[in-house]
């Protein structure tokens, strides 16, 4: 346990340092304990306030939901990153970013504390500090993330935010192309 409090520790603490190691080493088993911390206990704290405030009965199927979407986003979207970054002249390993993303979400767990925080403030308050801390939080992770790339395929921080870009960019020009086409399509019914 030992060497894994250790990465977990380097992740939030020396990130490019820690992030070139994972992607060298690929303790894709580590990676997944990692993971799983990111997302086991935000999801515990979750299922305990939606017991607290009497939505419990769909708590645990909506938590499970949600565990598996996001073990299938991490497996799906560093499968993509990889594709991207391969696109770009990236040399790293699937395994290696892999294993490195992984390590990337473990900020997630500072959603309970800072849930913990914002119950303590009055209601206003309170929302802002989550809207708040949850930005600071999804920026952490993206950063990471953007980090594990630079790690796992060498490059510079202007190319790894172009990988992460890439199929967000993508994704936005396909919704643009298909919301143009039903519009034209569907425009003369309207007339």
């Amino acid at each position: 346990m030992g060497p894994f409090l250790e990465i977990l520790y380097d992740v939030l603490f020396s990130p490019a340092a820690a992030m070139r190691q994972i992607a060298a080493r690929q303790p894709v088993g580590q990676a997944f304990g990692a993971f799983l911390l990111s997302v086991l206990i935000p999801a515990g704290a979750a299922y305990f306030v939606l017991q607290t405030f009497g939505a419990g009965k769909f708590s645990g199927a909506a938590i499970f939901v949600a565990i598996a979407a996001r073990l299938a986003a991490w497996f799906v979207g560093a499968a993509i990153l990889q594709l991207v970054a391969e696109f770009y002249g990236g040399r790293g390993t699937a395994l290696g970013l892999f294993a490195a993303i992984g390590f990337a979400h473990l900020p997630a767990i500072f959603v309970v504390p800072l849930a913990v925080a914002a119950l303590l403030l009055p209601a206003g308050a309170a929302a802002i500090v989550l809207a708040a801390g949850g930005l600071v939080l999804l920026l952490w992770i993206l950063s990471l993330v953007v980090v594990a790339i630079q790690g796992a395929h060498g490059f510079g921080a202007a190319k790894a935010v172009l990988v992460l870009l890439t199929p967000l960019l993508a994704a936005a020009a396909v919704a643009v192309a298909v919301a143009v086409f039903v519009g034209t399509a569907f425009w003369p019914l309207l007339g």
